[in-house]
Parts: C-alpha cells; sequence; structure tokens
C-alpha cells in the first residue's frame, strides 16, 4: 500500500525542478476537481482546453473559492 509517508518520501528525493513540476500538476488536479465540482454538467478532461477553462473560473472565483474553504 502507498501511504502519504512513501508519497512524501518519494517527492522528498526529487531534484527541486521535479518538485516544483510535481507540485504544479497537483495545483492543475485540484483546480480541475474544484472547476468539476462546481459545473457537474461538464466533461473536464485532462487536456489543454479542459486546463484553460478552469484556470481561467479559479481566477475569476479565487475570493470566493478562499471565503468558502475558510467556513
Amino acid at each position: 500500500m502507498y501511504t502519504n509517508e512513501d508519497y512524501l518520501s518519494e517527492k522528498n528525493a526529487m531534484n527541486k525542478q521535479e518538485r516544483m513540476i510535481q507540485e504544479r500538476f497537483e495545483q492543475l488536479i485540484n483546480v480541475l476537481i474544484m472547476f468539476k465540482q462546481e459545473h457537474k454538467d461538464k466533461d473536464v478532461f485532462l487536456s489543454d482546453k479542459s486546463i484553460n477553462e478552469a484556470l481561467h473560473w479559479f481566477q475569476g472565483n479565487v475570493s470566493t473559492l478562499m471565503e468558502s474553504m475558510q467556513k
């Protein structure tokens, strides 16, 4: 079983550039997930089109999202 400790160990073994790429990828996945949760009727893919649409939506709604996360 792959644990959180395994993940952190693997991530810490990466060099700085690899870690930055991994963290950016994880952030993009999180934005895509939030976008899908808000747009249940949309098909969301790991594609340039979906990422651009999700990032545009996120940038326009970041303050609202932050407020809802703090509750």
